[in-house]
């Protein structure tokens, strides 16, 4: 349980990452222009994404670390070992797209 915990962590961290960026971007297509103040989340920027990159290296622990297959009793469990592989690399997709976002679309409108 606390294993796909700390991967849901991971994804919300990942998205506050690109708050500054996305968020404004996103109303901006749609026509509001009222959410302009989550770009004063920039500067807590690198604060999410070093905690999002902690929170995955610990879902790569549980994911494929040691100990991470069994129990301490050494009985295995299949399901969760795979369930916790699949939420580890949906956050590594959401770790790209959070800390990538901003780059990306700069490169794009410029």
């Amino acid at each position: 349980m606390k294993e796909r915990m700390i991967s849901f962590g991971g994804m919300v961290m990942a998205f506050l990452a690109s708050a500054c960026c996305i968020g404004p971007a996103l109303f901006l297509m749609f026509g509001i222009t009222g959410l302009v103040f989550l770009s004063r989340l920039e500067w807590m920027r690198p604060y999410f994404i070093a905690g999002t990159f902690i929170l995955g290296c610990i879902s790569y622990h549980y994911a494929y670390g040691k100990g991470s297959n069994c129990n301490p009793e050494g009985r295995c469990n299949p399901r969760m070992t795979r369930i916790n592989r699949v939420l580890f690399w949906v956050l590594v997709g959401f770790i790209l797209f959070g800390v990538s976002f901003p780059y990306i679309t700069t490169w794009l409108f410029s």
